[in-house]
């Protein structure tokens, strides 16, 4: 046998395959039947919310087949989604443990979790979940099937203490089908000798059924008969119902007696018949077999990624993983901001959108990952999808849901700038007329004022923005060129130039009461960086003087090659920065967006709800190291930091606690703080700015 194919398959179960609760397995003259309808009473249930977003994984198949992606959060599943990647469909999975007298134990609360990925290079994972007070342990494996549209959780139940006798295990899914958890329909059928536990809402059907069958189940509402409020009131399950509609709750009890290691498949469909027939292939089909074929698609594509002789790691590779994870399978191309809704134990089903929508300017950055990555194809796709956004008025949304249509509306200008810098970057001249061309000419009827900056919050004169608005057009510029469009490549270069040279009269401050009092500013609301302006910061943030608001994001004057990194400017502004937004947490610098941000919880004890205080962003660290190495500085103090804010599985979080460095409950992952750590990665190994636009630093940065 090959020892390296052991190496690579960690063998965890030692069960059979044997499906004994699965009776007839003759797919092909499978029957459904639905069950009596004993309907649950007293709906339609509390309203609910989604899953924490400071998730410790995220996976999916590495092909275009599997339409299922999954999250986890405390140790069990968190939300699924399906047929896309903006479509969450499950708040969680979660189990319960009773000895149905005197206890009740959840695993997402009682327990100390531990996560192994399978291998290196694959986001397939095995949780060990073991009871604080030492009576259990659970064990599951998690992957996708690459051949069909389902979610495997393949479970060992241990007793620690006393035998399994002793113990009664319990699973609960809260079905949010089509990103809602209100009208959600419930109810169970049996097909092949097999109860499966339907939910279905607006033509999106999902089937939950396990290998042993359920020793009872239920169908009850949130928070007034579901399977949690009954546990906890009876010590086990004593509600009998197999219909509900609203905000449902689907529990079952496995019968340990019967075998203490079994898999758990929910899988999704078109129609109540695929959602069921799915199913039951899945549990029919060999797992060692549909394990080792996850584990080597993954394997397969970290292979083909550029290594850097040998020196890239784990971090490295899990990040470009949860890149390629985040891409939909139906609109390719569309790479989403990050799988999870910020805050989402907090947010009920109007917020419907969370972070799975794609941003051009997210994407961007996520795009020259894959280039310096070698994944030049996966970074094309990109730039194709964005085409299909490309508006009728030639400007880019501010977000948009994977098939392009509009969710949030503000206009930012650096995300009309990005698309064109990356169409130079990878020599997509053919995109001039759909994409290159309608953008510039957006900016240059709407510049260099933005709607908002890239934080999304304010209009004005941003340094930031104005960074990519002189390099965009730069770039616009030359490929007009290649395409003999000469009238439009002198008007974009003209105003490029011009705009380079406003950038300090319009945001570099001589009178700040910072520091030395001279600095580039957050953002001018008047194009007059001196004048004594009040801007209003977001989200309960206040009323300042513009003067007043700082942010590391003038370091793009520098990254896009539109500024030196010895400019006396930038060097003043990076000093008063430094006093006022930057934190040496326990596992390295960080900074701030700006000074009085108020995107964050206000504390520990409460999570955020529009009005808070900003914490710290790990990419922000990732930048200040571009800046080192544009600088001519090693910039390995700043990797060794990105690293330390991952966790253990190797996820970097959208903000972190000062005094930990830990994740907040926002985006986890964020998938820009991901490109950012392998755009810092390989350019400290290279020496060099690896996505700045060489053009453009010729142009104004090297003279």
């Amino acid at each position: 046998m090959n020892r390296k194919l052991i190496k690579y398959l960690p063998v965890l179960f030692l069960a059979s395959s044997v499906l004994s609760g699965c009776g007839n397995n003759n797919i092909s003259s499978m029957k459904i039947e639905r069950l009596n309808n004993v309907q649950a009473i007293n709906g339609p249930g509390e309203a609910d919310t989604w899953a924490k977003a400071q998730k410790q994984c995220v996976g999916t198949a590495n092909n275009y087949t599997s339409k299922v992606w999954f999250t986890l959060a405390d140790g069990a599943i968190s939300e699924v989604y399906y047929p896309t990647i903006d479509t969450a469909d499950v708040k969680n999975i979660k189990f319960f443990v009773t000895d149905g007298k005197t206890f009740v134990s959840d695993e997402t609360k009682d327990t100390i979790t531990k996560v192994e990925k399978f291998t290196e290079k694959s986001l397939g994972y095995k949780i060990i979940n073991t009871d604080k007070v030492g009576r259990y342990k659970i064990t599951k494996e998690v992957f996708t099937d690459v051949k069909r549209n389902s979610l495997i959780i393949k479970t060992k139940f241990e007793a620690l203490k006393g035998n399994v006798d002793d113990y009664r295990l319990y699973v609960m899914c809260d079905p949010h089908v089509k990103n809602q958890g209100k009208y959600n329909e419930g109810y169970a059928v049996k097909a092949n000798g097999n109860v499966a536990l339907i939910a279905e809402r607006d033509g999106i059907y999902t089937a939950l059924s396990s290998d042993v069958g359920w020793k009872k189940y239920s169908i009850g509402y949130y928070k007034v008969n579901d399977i949690e409020t009954d546990l906890y009131k009876n010590m086990q399950m004593t509600y009998n119902y197999n219909s509900a509609r609203g905000n449902i709750i689907e529990g079952a009890e496995i019968d340990l007696k019967k075998n203490t290691q079994f898999e758990i498949v929910l899988s999704f469909g078109q129609s109540e018949n695929e959602a069921v027939r799915t199913n039951m292939e899945t549990l029919n089909d060999d797992y060692g077999s549909l394990k080792k074929a996850y584990i080597d698609e993954w394997e397969k594509y970290c292979n083909s990624l550029n290594d850097f002789g040998g020196k890239a790691n784990s971090l490295y590779f899990n990040s470009m993983m949860i890149l390629k994870a985040s891409e939909d399978k139906t609109n390719k191309g569309a790479y989403i901001a990050s799988l999870s809704i910020p805050w989402g134990d907090g947010q009920e089903d109007d917020n419907i959108g969370g972070y799975h929508l794609v941003w051009s300017r997210d994407l961007y950055h996520v795009a020259n990952a894959f280039i310096v990555a070698g994944d030049t194809d996966s970074a094309n796709r990109a730039l194709d999808y964005l085409v299909k956004v490309v508006k009728d008025n030639g400007m880019i949304p501010q977000n948009t849901w994977i098939n392009g249509k509009p969710y949030w509306t503000g206009i930012q200008l650096d995300e009309q700038a990005d698309p064109i810098i990356l169409s130079y970057r990878l020599k997509r001249y053919d995109l001039y007329e759909s994409l290159v061309k309608p953008l510039a000419d957006f900016i240059v009827k709407i510049g260099p004022k933005t709607g908002q900056e890239r934080w999304e919050e304010i209009g004005g004169y941003s340094p930031a923005t104005l960074a990519s608005e002189v390099a965009g057009l730069t770039c616009a510029a030359y490929i007009a060129e290649e395409n003999k469009d000469f009238e439009s490549a002198k008007k974009y270069q003209e105003k490029a130039d011009n705009w380079q040279r406003l950038i300090d009269s319009l945001t570099y401050t001589e009178k700040g009461p910072l520091g030395n009092g001279q600095y580039y500013i957050r953002i001018a609301g008047l194009p007059d960086p001196n004048a004594d302006f009040m801007i209003s910061i977001a989200n309960g943030g206040g009323v300042y003087d513009q003067k007043e608001i700082v942010d590391p994001s003038f370091l793009e004057l520098v990254r896009l090659g539109v500024k030196s990194a010895d400019d006396p400017k930038i060097l003043n502004t990076l000093k008063v920065v430094d006093e006022t937004i930057k934190v040496d947490t326990p596992k390295g610098p960080s900074w701030y967006r700006y000074n009085h941000d108020g995107y964050g919880e206000m504390s520990k004890t409460e999570l955020y709800h529009g009005t808070g205080k900003g914490r710290l962003w790990p990419l922000l660290t990732g930048e200040r190291g571009m800046y080192e190495i544009a600088a001519g500085k090693d910039a390995t103090s700043y990797v060794k930091a990105m690293e330390n804010f991952a966790n253990e599985s190797g996820i970097i979080s959208e903000q972190v606690w000062e005094d930990t460095g830990l994740p907040t409950d926002s985006a986890s992952p964020l998938n820009w703080a991901h490109a950012e750590y392998v755009i810092l990665f390989a350019s400290n190994i290279e020496h060099k700015v690896l996505d700045m636009p060489d053009i453009v630093y010729k142009r104004y940065a090297s003279k």
